[in-house]
C-alpha cells in the first residue's frame, strides 16, 4: 500500500509530463509529414535517411556502400524508424513526438527555475510553435528538429550555472558531454554553441582558479562524449569502413557542400549577414529575437551576472555563425534556421514569467484545469498560425501534394502509386534507381534497397561532382536495375527536358533533376515507361516517371 501510495503521489507531481506527451502527439499529429494523418512524407532529405537507415539495418553500409553526408545517429534512428514502419516515414513520428516533449518538458525546467510549477507549466504549453514555424519547420524530421531540445537543454545548464556561481553538476556535465558526441555525429554545424559555451567556462575557472571545476568539466564532459562516439568508432572499425567515414563526414562535406570561396572571416561575416536577415524578416521573429534580446541584456531577473549574459550572446552567436558558415545570403536551406530558435525561446521565457509576476497570475487547484487548457488551444492556435502543412494532410483529399487531377474519386501520391505496382510486378524485392534528383520517397514506398554507390543524386553542381550522374547513368546503360524512376516539370515529357541552363547541372525547385534529354535515347533503349502522375511539390507542377525494364 506505501508503494502504491508513493506512486500515486509521483504521478500527481509529474501529471504536467502526460500533458505534455499528449500536447506533442496532438501537435505533431497536425504539423509533421511523419504523421499518421498524413499520406507521405514528401522530403527529399527525409527519405533519403530511411533509404540509408533501411540499408543500415540490412548490412549495407553508409559512406562506404553508399554515399550520403549526414552522421550516422539520424541512419541509426531512421533504422528503428524502418523497424517499426516499413514502408513509410511513420516510424519516426515517434523521435519528432520526443523532440517536442523534451523541449517542452526544458522550456518547463528553465521556467521552474523563476516561477511556481503550474505557470511553468502554462509556459512550456505556449512554446511549441518556435519549434514548428513554418517553414523553417516544413515537412519535419530534420536534424535541426530533432536537436532542438539538445540545443535548449545547453542554454538551460548556462542558465542553471548563472543562478549557482557557475558551479554544474557531474550529471549535467556528462549530458552536455553527451549531446556534444551526439551532435557531432549527427551534424556538427550545430555545435556552435557548445564550442563557445566550453571555452569560455573553462576560461572562467582558469580565472577564479577553480581547478576542481576544470578538473569536473573535462573529465564528466569526456565520459558523456565517449559513451557517444566510442559504439560507433569501433562499428566502423569493425567494417572497416572508418576511412569511408572521414572521407565522406568530413572531407566530402567541407570541400564539396560548401559554397562560399571566400576567407574564413568573409565568411564569418556572411554568417552575421544571414542572422541578421533572418531576425529581421518576420515580425514576430523580430520581436521575440532582437528586441528580446535586447530585453534580456538589460533586465535583472534573467540572467543574474553580467557573465551569464555575455555568454548567452557568444552562445546564440557562434551558433548562428557554425549553422550557416561556408553559405552565401540568399542560398541557405530554411530548414537550417530552425537552430536559430532555442535562442528565440529564451526571451519569451522571461517576458512570460515577468509577465506572471507583474500581474501576480494565481494558477491553483480551483482553475488549474481551465487555464492549461487555455493554454493548450491558444498555443494549437498558434501554431497552426505559423504552420499550414495541415492542408496537405488526409483531412483534405487529392489536395495538389498527392494530385493535380480534378476528381472526387480517392487518389494517391505518385510515391505510394508507383511504390504498389513495383511491389506487385517484382520477383521478390524490386531493384530500382532514383535518376537525378534527391530520393524521392520510391525507395521508400517500393521496399527496395540502394543497389549502387550514388542512388540518387545530390545538391552539387556537376562539374564538382560528374561521378555521381555518370555513375547513374551506368547503371541505366548496363540496365543493372528492373525500375527507374525520375521528373520532370508538368508538361515536358523525358526526350524534351534538358534542365534549366543556369543551374550548371544542379538539381532545381520542386526536386527536379538537371535534365533528361541527353540521357533519354540510352534510357529508352532499356526501359520503358509503365506509367506517370502529375502533383505539386515545394511550388513546382512535378510529373514523376516509373519506368520498367524491357526484358
Amino acid at each position: 500500500m506505501i508503494v502504491f501510495s508513493k506512486i500515486k503521489i509521483w504521478l500527481s507531481n509529474k501529471s504536467y509530463l502526460i500533458l505534455f506527451l499528449l500536447i506533442s502527439v496532438w501537435f505533431m499529429g497536425f504539423a509533421s509529414y511523419t504523421s499518421p494523418l498524413f499520406y507521405f512524407d514528401y522530403s527529399p532529405d527525409n527519405n533519403c535517411f530511411f533509404t540509408v537507415g533501411k540499408a543500415l539495418v540490412h548490412g549495407i553500409l553508409p559512406y562506404k556502400d553508399v554515399f550520403e553526408q549526414k552522421g550516422p545517429y539520424v541512419y541509426l534512428m531512421h533504422g528503428i524508424a524502418y523497424l517499426l514502419s516499413s514502408r513509410s516515414l511513420l516510424g519516426m513520428f515517434p523521435f519528432e513526438v520526443l523532440s517536442l516533449f523534451l523541449s517542452m518538458y526544458i522550456v518547463y525546467k528553465i521556467a521552474r527555475m523563476y516561477t511556481f510549477q503550474l505557470a511553468s507549466c502554462a509556459i512550456a504549453i505556449l512554446i511549441p510553435f518556435f519549434q514548428l514555424f513554418h517553414p523553417y519547420y516544413n515537412y519535419g524530421d530534420t536534424v535541426e528538429s530533432l536537436l532542438f531540445p539538445a540545443i535548449l537543454g545547453l542554454i538551460y545548464t548556462l542558465l542553471k550555472g548563472d543562478r549557482n556561481h557557475f558551479v554544474i553538476s557531474r550529471w549535467l556535465w556528462s549530458l552536455q558531454g553527451f549531446l556534444v558526441g551526439l551532435t557531432f555525429f549527427m551534424k556538427y554545424t550545430l555545435l556552435g554553441g557548445w564550442i563557445i559555451f566550453y571555452l569560455a567556462m573553462f576560461a572562467y575557472y582558469l580565472k577564479h582558479k577553480s581547478w576542481k571545476e576544470v578538473s569536473k568539466m573535462i573529465r564528466w564532459s569526456l565520459l558523456g562524449f565517449l559513451v557517444a562516439i566510442v559504439p560507433w568508432l569501433i562499428f566502423f572499425l569493425a567494417t572497416h569502413s572508418l576511412s569511408a567515414f572521414f572521407h565522406v563526414y568530413f572531407y566530402e562535406n567541407m570541400h564539396i557542400y560548401m559554397l562560399s570561396d571566400n576567407s574564413v572571416f568573409a565568411k564569418f561575416i556572411e554568417s552575421l549577414t544571414i542572422y541578421s536577415s533572418f531576425l529581421r524578416q518576420d515580425p514576430l521573429i523580430f520581436v521575440c529575437g532582437f528586441i528580446g534580446y535586447i530585453y534580456l541584456l538589460f533586465s535583472k531577473s534573467a540572467f543574474k551576472t553580467t557573465w551569464g549574459k555575455m555568454l548567452f550572446v557568444m552562445m546564440m552567436v557562434v551558433n548562428a555563425a557554425f549553422i550557416v558558415y561556408g553559405y552565401h545570403p540568399g542560398q541557405v536551406y530554411q530548414y537550417y534556421e530552425l537552430a536559430f530558435f532555442p535562442y528565440l525561446v529564451i526571451p519569451s521565457v522571461f517576458a512570460f514569467v515577468n509577465a506572471i509576476k507583474k500581474f501576480d497570475v494565481k494558477i491553483n487547484d480551483q482553475n488549474e484545469s481551465i487555464v492549461l487548457l487555455s493554454c493548450a488551444l491558444l498555443s494549437f492556435f498558434l501554431v497552426l498560425g505559423v504552420n499550414d502543412n495541415i492542408l496537405s494532410s488526409k483531412i483534405f483529399p487529392n489536395n495538389g501534394s498527392v494530385t493535380l487531377n480534378q476528381t472526387n474519386k480517392p487518389q494517391q501520391p505518385a510515391q505510394v502509386e508507383f511504390g504498389n505496382i513495383m511491389r506487385a510486378q517484382s520477383n521478390g524485392r524490386p531493384t530500382m534507381l532514383n535518376y537525378g534528383s534527391i530520393d524521392m520517397g520510391f525507395y521508400t514506398t517500393s521496399g527496395a534497397l540502394p543497389s549502387t554507390y550514388y542512388f540518387q543524386n545530390y545538391n552539387i553542381e556537376h562539374d564538382k561532382a560528374p561521378q555521381i550522374l555518370n555513375g547513374q547513368l551506368d547503371v541505366i546503360k548496363k540496365h543493372k536495375v528492373q525500375w527507374i524512376v525520375l521528373n520532370t516539370p508538368a508538361g515536358k515529357q523525358i526526350n524534351k527536358w534538358d534542365g534549366y541552363s543556369g543551374a550548371k547541372g544542379k538539381i532545381t525547385s520542386g526536386n527536379l533533376n538537371p535534365g533528361t534529354k541527353k540521357m533519354s535515347k540510352t534510357l529508352f533503349k532499356h526501359y520503358r515507361i509503365v506509367t506517370n502522375h502529375t502533383q505539386n511539390f515545394e511550388s513546382a507542377n512535378v510529373t514523376y516517371w516509373l519506368l520498367k525494364r524491357k526484358d
